[in-house]
């Protein structure tokens, strides 16, 4: 498959995971107040939340909390750039993820002045798909780092 087309491809796949994620994000504004669970609220089910604040529910000021944005996405948005010259697709589809999980829930804070939240796992934890993609991610893009550079360190990388 040529360059142009597999680039092509993982945009389109990754256009189409950012339009689930608004969808979804809009779909949740809707959910009662009470939830919709699968069989109890210590389980797994739908549960509309306004996350005023950054990971792990960390609280930051306004200012530091868009600057960090910024100055996250800049750096992940340039590492991305720099895979697609070196045509590392995999890599551009890991940090594509990061990105679009990100923009989706800064547009959230744009509009809302929160993040929309609405996947509840155990009573412990409220979250959406875009904080799905970003941990997805990181953590293929972690564990391509770590083996490919113990394939490139042992000889047997490119």
């Amino acid at each position: 498959m040529s360059f142009i087309r597999k680039t092509m491809l993982i945009n389109f796949l990754i256009s189409i995971l950012f339009l689930v994620d608004r969808l979804t994000k809009w779909l949740a504004l809707k959910i009662p107040e009470e939830g919709i669970f699968l069989w109890s609220k210590k389980f797994c089910g739908l549960l509309f939340y306004r996350n005023f604040n950054m990971i792990f529910n960390l609280e930051l000021s306004a200012g530091l909390l868009y600057g960090l944005i910024g100055a996250v996405l800049a750096v992940i948005i340039w590492l991305l750039f720099k895979n697609y010259r070196k045509k590392n697709y995999f890599l551009v589809a890991c940090l594509s993820l990061i990105v679009v999980g990100a923009i989706s829930n800064l547009i959230d804070r744009l509009f809302f002045g929160y993040v929309v939240d609405f996947i509840s796992f155990f009573d412990y934890s409220i979250f959406n798909l875009a904080d799905v993609y970003i941990v997805a991610g990181v953590g293929l893009t972690l564990i391509f780092e770590i083996f490919y550079s113990k394939q490139k360190s042992l000889g047997t990388g490119n």
